[in-house]
This record gives C-alpha cells, structure tokens and sequence, in this order.
C-alpha cells in the first residue's frame, strides 16, 4: 500500500476508524471480527483509554501506522493477509436443501428479532413505521435485480438507504447483507461475477450518496463483494453441504459480531436468496 495520511474520525472501546487517502480504515481488537478494510492487534487496553482521539492524525508507510503526538505504533510488517471477497469463493454450488438452510439463518433472526424491527421483514411479525417504509421500498428493488435494470436498481438502492438510527442506518445493514447473499447465491449459480459485481457495484455507489460517510464507505466495500470474516464463512456454510449446526452456528456468529447490524445483515442475505432464486420462493 502507498503511504497515506488519515484522521481518526470514530474512536471506541474495540475499535478505531481512520479516514484516509484510501478510504476509511479500520483498527480492531482481537474480540472484534475481522472486516474489510480492517486489522486486528493483540491490544488489550480499550481504545478510549489510550492516548489516541478523535481528529488525531495518521500516517501510513513503511508497513507501519503512526499516530500524531503519540507513541503508539502498529507494525503491520509480521501481519497475515486474509482474503474477504466474494469472489474467491470457488467451491460454492446450490444444495438441494436450499430451502432449509436459510430456515436455519431466519430461525436465527428470530431469536434477536427483538433488537431490530427490520428482522420482522423475515419472520413476519409485526412491522413497525421504519420496516413498514421499508417493507414498500423492497419488492422495487427485488424486481430490478431479478431483471438486471441497472438505473432501475440504483434508484430502488438510493430509495432504500439512511432508514434507522445510528451511524450505520439499518437499512443500510440490510442492504450490505443483500448484495453479499446475491452474490454468493449468483456465484453458486454459475453466473458471470463481472456482470454480478458491476451490479452491484453501480448499486453501492447509488446509495452511498444517501447516507452518512461511514455508512456509505461500508456500502461501497459491500458492493465490491467485501464481507466480514463471520460473513465470509456464513455464505460458505450456507451454499454447500455443511452440517446444518454449523450454518447455526456461523449465523449466530454473524449476528453477534457486529451488534444490532448483524440481524439486519442476516435479514437482507434471507431476502436476497428468496427473492433472486425462484425455488426459494416457497420459504
């Protein structure tokens, strides 16, 4: 990577988010799960303990990443490299028991549904004023994709993005978990990852524009078919012929990395299954 310069733009417990020459960065601890754009260090002291903040400056050269009036260095010189996209993903094909496995995912939605109203777009429980909007913007965007409408699908995604509370709005989060259960189900289905990824893509870039800068950062490395670690290994379970405990057991890892964003992510990977694979219909 060329040397850069970056501002600490969010600073927490766990992590860290830089916002560089390259887009936004992130420094986790190692009980966070691996993202893209991300590392991991073996620091034990929350973040918000040490000498770093807010609005510090940040340089990046020399496999290093220094930190402004402070003395704490990352080396990233011994670091492994660990691969998030989609695209690698070569060994995935459709299970016959498609229909079942995402039972699994949605059985898992269920049980932290109380943390996010959007999880009712799954389940059908009650939809609240948020899911309800939400809920009406959908079927728009499923029939865009399904016809490869690539100005069509950029307006439904921009329609669809910033409904929530917090930084990352959940709308958002179910998008980003759209466009990873699209792909992969696309991947499993033989079809062509440019034509896939440009979709995407073209998507992404829609919608980022409609949203907060973090969250639209997040949309574009989702659309370039970037997933978390836990996601990563989801998808994998899901479309292959994995035990279906460990399909559980991946979607319940990917609901508890990312807080409250992890429902809303398992949400739309279920939605873009049921809705861009025809059989899957039936759930």
């Amino acid at each position: 990577m060329r040397p850069c310069r970056g501002i600490i733009r969010m600073l927490s417990p766990s992590s860290l988010r830089i916002e560089s020459e390259i887009g936004y960065l992130s420094v986790l601890s190692n009980t966070s799960c691996l993202q893209p754009f991300s590392l991991i260090i073996n620091e034990t002291k929350p973040f918000h303990e040490s000498e770093l903040e807010e609005g510090q400056l940040v340089h990046i050269e020399d496999e290093r990443i220094t930190f402004e009036e402070s003395d704490f260095v990352i080396d990233l010189s011994q670091s492994t490299d660990i691969e998030l996209s989609i695209d690698v993903m070569k060994t995935l094909f459709l299970p016959m028991d498609l229909n079942l496995r995402i039972r699994h995912l949605i059985r898992v939605v269920e049980s932290g549904s109380g943390t996010n109203p959007l999880a009712a777009l799954v389940t059908g429980e009650r939809l609240d004023s948020t899911a309800e909007t939400v809920s009406q913007l959908l079927p728009r965007l499923h029939r865009a994709v399904y016809d490869q409408d690539v100005e069509e699908c950029c307006a439904a995604g921009a329609a669809l993005t910033g409904y929530g509370n917090g930084i990352t709005p959940d709308s958002d989060d179910l998008l980003e978990g759209y466009f990873a259960g699209y792909a992969a189900l696309s991947m499993a289905l033989g079809r062509s990852r440019e034509r896939v990824r440009g979709l995407t893509r073209e998507i992404a870039t829609a919608a980022a524009t409609h949203t907060t800068d973090v969250s639209g950062a997040l949309l574009l490395q989702a659309g370039e078919g970037l997933v978390s670690e836990d996601t990563f290994r989801l998808l994998q379970s899901i479309f292959s012929d994995a035990p279906y405990r460990t399909v559980t057991a991946d979607a319940s890892r990917v609901a508890r990395s990312i807080g409250p964003s992890g429902i809303n992510l398992l949400s739309g990977i279920v939605l873009a299954i049921r809705n861009q694979y025809v059989p899957a219909m039936t759930l």
